[in-house]
């Protein structure tokens, strides 16, 4: 456990070597298990640390099906064995919908009849309890399943689903002292469908407290100490390596600023999409275990005090893939998962997910097959320009099939057949709180300039609050309370108002008592009393121009992407995710139409945007200036708009007898959408002269499109 910054290693000395027989296990298992104290055994969770890590349990369950046959007779002659059977199942295999398929898998057998299940059940529970542990009891009877979870704590299946629970904690500074009866109606609304996790939260009330605690401690030993990483926390009891490898939003969660930091001595698979190749991203090595040779299969790499990449192709389909780093006579191998028949690449995350996760956030996805899948059927994909089973042939000559999974909203479904077995995807956004600073809604959002890391607007901004239903008994109560708005550290009078919810939140924005009067730069920020957040911004509130308020036409409208990724909130080097462009769209035009992913892939085949890991940004901003025999000049521009709320502000302060030039989005059927404004002949040599002094920020050209 964690406390104060100590971290206890699990009583399982995962380094050793043992014989494959049961006898030797169980006698290993012994040891384990007499190191827990008998006042601990009936606490929930006290097995975890006995469960060996995936690679051991791996050979553990091979074991198992050697002896099966033999030990099913009686299976009190290994008991620590039995235990550690139900408890690791419980870990990495248990499915809230079934155990006993998952069962007969481990143990090499077809699916036991419910007879034979029954007796399992009681050697197991006779075991346990002579063994000091707790056997739950239901009003339906005895809950083996249940009895095996609670010893081992939270299932891999279900720890997304606690993370979330963590994330809520962290909001509520009351969540340990709240009564039985608002814990259970707390949790009813946190788990939803999950039953078996909301029964083991209520149940637990004592352990789970601890647990979350535990969480709580590791985020804030993390964000003091940016130099930690996976392997030096993970020996604490609760923080395995599996709930990092198979959850990245562990990592997400313990390190909010920088989760990837926390995986920089990882290994991990990488797929090329321009390259069509597979291939596994290696770690650098510190200089004083060179020279180190990496080896997986039978391919070797000199490991490098840099990180590097090695080519596996078609050796990514295999599961599991041992990656062993030998320096003399030390070894240290990283157990990776493979593709095996099919993997699912997260653009977003630049990395192959566990797919046995459910739900999967909802990012964009490379689905790649050995074989054809049969029956696809997507919801809330974009299918139009995706078809599913693109051909694709790997570098090594390998035919594999990509069905590609771009989602257009925060909800989505994959059904699909593999090899005659039918599978279902599901993906969900995660629920949490979250605040940003917006310029304006509709076509005040692009009326701003970011500059010198200060936004300079003619309004004050939009604050806006995020808050997942059920986050609070009284999410309007609670957001006064704990969301203050200040101005060079005062805190200033208002409330949060409700603008409109989605699937999933409510949307908060701020609303002034009196809104102040600004003269000069000032620090806005929101703050979240209490739980150490705070988003600030500098500001400096311009001297208004009203004329150029009907300038914008159809804004954001099919010019969406560059609108939400030219927000302040961007910045100018982070960009935003697909997340953050949803959070955007709500605030800044919930009316928009559902964002996709394709605008943002052409406008990035064009140099226009960047797309870097799981965040877009824009890359350039363009500018066409042209007379016709129509009218007398036009801009055409496609970048960000608020670079066009500058020139605006220019030509009024140049010619301002002359109207305002209308801004149009423009959407040509099956090209992209641009900006275009019709100019008198007084403002085209001024546009001129302003596009020459600001190359910095647009640059001149002769065609939109071109490169």
């Amino acid at each position: 456990m964690l406390c104060g910054g100590k971290m206890n290693k699990p009583s399982f000395d995962l380094s050793r070597t043992m014989p494959d027989d049961l006898t030797n296990w169980n006698c290993e298992l012994e040891a384990s298990l007499e190191r827990i104290i008998i006042a601990d055994r009936f606490r929930a969770g006290t097995l975890l640390s006995v469960i060996p890590e995936r690679q051991r349990w791996e050979e553990f369950l091979e074991a198992v099906k050697a002896e099966w046959r033999f030990w099913l007779g009686y299976l009190g002659r290994h008991p620590y064995c039995l235990l550690t059977l139900y408890g690791g199942l419980a870990f990495y295999e248990y499915d809230k919908r079934e155990f006993w398929p998952q069962f007969a898998k481990a143990v090499g057998v077809s699916c036991p009849s419910a007879n034979r299940q029954n007796e399992i059940n009681r050697d197991y529970a006779r075991v346990a309890q002579e063994l000091g542990l707790k056997i739950l009891v239901r009003d339906s009877g005895t809950d083996y399943v249940g009895s095996a979870v609670y010893h081992i704590g939270v299932p891999l299946s279900m720890w997304d689903g606690f993370l979330e629970i963590c994330e809520w904690a962290l909001w509520r500074d009351d969540w340990k002292e709240l009564s039985a009866e608002e814990w259970e109606c707390a949790i009813n609304r946190r788990t939803g469908s999950r039953t078996r996790l909301g029964g083991f939260l209520k149940d637990n009330r004592e352990a789970v407290n601890a647990m979350i605690q535990e969480l709580h401690d590791a985020r804030r030993i993390l964000t003091e100490d940016e130099s930690l990483t996976i392997n030096q926390i993970k020996q604490a009891c609760l923080l395995r390596q599996e709930y990092f490898d198979e959850v990245p939003e562990t990592a997400e969660f313990l390190r909010p600023s920088d989760p990837e930091s926390l995986f920089q001595d990882r290994a991990r698979l990488i797929w090329n999409e321009h390259r069509c190749r597979i291939s596994l991203y290696l770690p650098s090595v510190a200089r004083d275990k060179l020279p180190a040779t990496w080896k997986i299969g039978g391919l070797t790499q000199e490991a490098a005090a840099t990180p590097d990449s090695l080519l596996l192709n078609a050796a990514a389909f295999a599961h599991p893939l041992l990656l062993t780093l030998e320096a003399g006579e030390r070894h240290e191998t990283q157990r990776l998962r493979g593709l095996s028949t099919w993997g699912l690449f997260d653009r977003e995350r630049n990395r192959f997910v566990n797919p046995e996760r459910q739900p999967l956030p909802p990012h964009s996805y490379a689905f790649i097959s050995r074989e054809r899948l049969d029956c696809v059927k997507r919801r809330g994909f974009e299918e139009e320009e995706n078809p599913a089973n693109e051909s694709c042939e790997l570098e090594d000559g390998t035919t594999c099939y990509i069905t590609q999974l771009w989602p257009t909203g925060g909800s989505a479904e994959l059904r699909f057949a593999y090899n005659g077995v039918e599978r279902k995807l599901e993906f969900r956004s995660p629920a949490k709180i979250e605040a940003r600073l917006f310029a304006g809604t509709g076509g005040s959002a692009a009326n701003f300039k970011y500059y010198q890391q200060c936004l300079k607007i003619e309004h004050l901004p939009l604050l806006c609050v995020a808050v997942p239903f059920g986050s609070f008994p009284d999410n309007d109560a609670a957001l006064q309370r704990k969301f203050h708005v200040t101005i060079d550290r005062h805190q200033f009078n208002g409330r949060w108002e409700k603008q409109h919810e989605d699937d999933q939140r409510d949307f908060y924005f701020w609303r002034w008592d009196d809104e102040p009067q600004l003269h000069g730069k000032v620090a806005l920020a929101i703050e979240a009393v209490g739980l150490g957040l705070k988003f600030e911004y500098q500001i400096e509130v311009l001297h208004p121009k009203p004329s150029l308020a009907e300038c914008w036409r159809n804004l954001p409208g099919a010019f969406w992407p560059f609108v939400l990724l030219s927000q302040p909130v961007a910045g100018k080097k982070e960009g935003m995710s697909w997340d953050d462009l949803r959070l955007a769209r709500e605030a800044i035009a919930p009316e928009q139409q559902k964002l996709s992913f394709p605008p943002l892939r052409k406008y990035a085949n064009y140099g226009l945007l960047e797309q870097h890991g799981q965040r877009w940004l824009i890359a350039e901003s363009r500018a066409v200036l042209e007379t016709s025999s129509e009218v007398e000049g036009q801009l055409h521009y496609c970048g960000s708009p608020a670079f066009l709320w500058g020139l605006l502000r220019y030509l009024s302060d140049k010619v301002p007898t002359s109207p305002a030039p209308v801004i149009e989005v423009v959407n040509p059927r099956g090209e992209l959408p641009f900006l275009k404004l019709s100019l008198q002949s007084d403002q085209i040599g001024l546009i001129g002269k302003y596009l020459e002094s600001h190359k910095q920020e647009v640059r001149r050209v002769s065609d939109l499109w071109r490169l």
